[in-house]
């Protein structure tokens, strides 16, 4: 009455077991670290710059200033008064990028895929996190700027998690289906 299986079959009814790829991780990782280093030396500044540019286009007043610790913007709201907002490690995205980096080294390098595809899927994230984070920083500055500062911390408070949630989940999910289809087109 014994059930009989093969030796290549897992007790999952899995054909095989996958063998991560420790080199793939440990060039990910290098790669990942440079390109944060890339991002921590220059983002902010960049981003404060972009966010300059559109408000000007936008007939918005801004000014930057540069304490020791972080760009500053000193936004003037419709209101008469200002708004000083610190680019922040956390509110200049770095930190869920970190995130997504990270989430991304350890949950696809060990995958048996393309190395070149991890790669770009995950320096396309990192553009991809950047870009949300300007969109996100807009909007709550706008936000701001036409209902008062009281309307941007709970614009920020809101938006902060859920867009990085978002793009988080959604470039991770797409970087997945992305190697499982160049696996599935290898094996064909």
């Amino acid at each position: 009455m014994g059930t009989s299986q093969s030796p290549s079959r897992l007790k999952w009814g899995l054909p095989h077991r996958e063998k991560p790829r420790f080199l793939h991780v440990f060039v990910g990782l290098a790669v990942l670290v440079l390109s944060y280093a890339l991002l921590w030396l220059n983002f902010r500044d960049v981003l404060s710059d972009a966010v300059i540019q559109v408000l000007s286009v936008g007939q918005i007043s801004v000014g930057k200033s540069l304490p020791p610790y972080a760009p500053q913007l000193v936004i003037k709201l419709l209101d008469g008064s200002t708004l000083d907002l610190a680019l922040t490690w956390q509110r200049s995205g770095l930190v869920s990028i970190t995130i997504f980096g990270l989430l991304f080294l350890f949950l696809m390098f060990p995958l048996d895929s393309s190395f070149w595809l991890k790669l770009v899927w995950l320096e396309l994230g990192f553009i991809i996190g950047l870009i949300w984070v300007l969109i996100r920083l807009l909007v709550t500055v706008l936000v701001a700027y036409h209902f008062g500062v009281g309307a941007f911390m709970l614009a920020e408070f809101f938006t902060g998690p859920l867009i990085d949630f978002f793009w988080v989940i959604s470039v991770w999910s797409l970087g997945l289906s992305a190697l499982i289809a160049a696996k599935r087109k290898q094996v064909s």
